[in-house]
């Protein structure tokens, strides 16, 4: 786990550096690098998105992003976040608690850009489920999806487009 936090932590980093990044947000993309690396290990072995990661890592991306100024492109974050909270406690089946926390690490982390991590995270999520149905039929149904690896490569993907 430790290998694989510290290496999309650099991820991050590069690509913070490569889009000219002040030192603040090198910092808070660094943190959520290090943090997705890390959840991703976890979600994948235990199907689960462990407080212990994800809870100081997104005090210290909003803190950072205090610093750096809130700015009015994170309400649609949060309108996405409050959208997995809401559909997680009306069809428990679909979004764990886990996920809602994941989904508010991303927008402290990526902010502006976070609505776009997340729908691409949950369209490659969708996506690969979907192959799932087709492969497996109705058993595939039952089946849970670590979300963490798709919302990280949301991130990915979001930071560089």
């Amino acid at each position: 786990m430790l290998g694989a936090a510290v290496a999309a932590g650099a991820v991050f980093a590069v690509a913070a550096v490569h889009l000219d990044a002040t030192l603040v947000e090198l910092a808070r993309v660094s943190v959520l690098g290090v943090a997705l690396g890390a959840l991703v290990c976890a979600d994948l072995a235990e199907h689960r998105i462990p407080n212990r990661i994800v809870v100081p890592a997104t005090l210290v991306c909003a803190a950072l992003l205090l610093v750096d100024g809130v700015h009015m492109e994170l309400l649609g974050g949060l309108a996405v976040v409050m959208l997995i909270l809401v559909l997680g406690l009306l069809w428990p089946a679909s979004f764990g608690m886990g996920d809602v926390k994941l989904a508010l690490l991303v927008v402290a982390g990526l902010g502006g850009v976070a609505v776009q991590a997340l729908l691409v995270g949950l369209v490659l999520a969708a996506v690969f489920g979907a192959s799932l149905m087709l492969r497996h039929g109705r058993a595939a149904a039952g089946r849970s999806l670590p979300l963490a690896p798709f919302v990280a490569t949301g991130a990915v993907l979001a930071m560089v487009a």
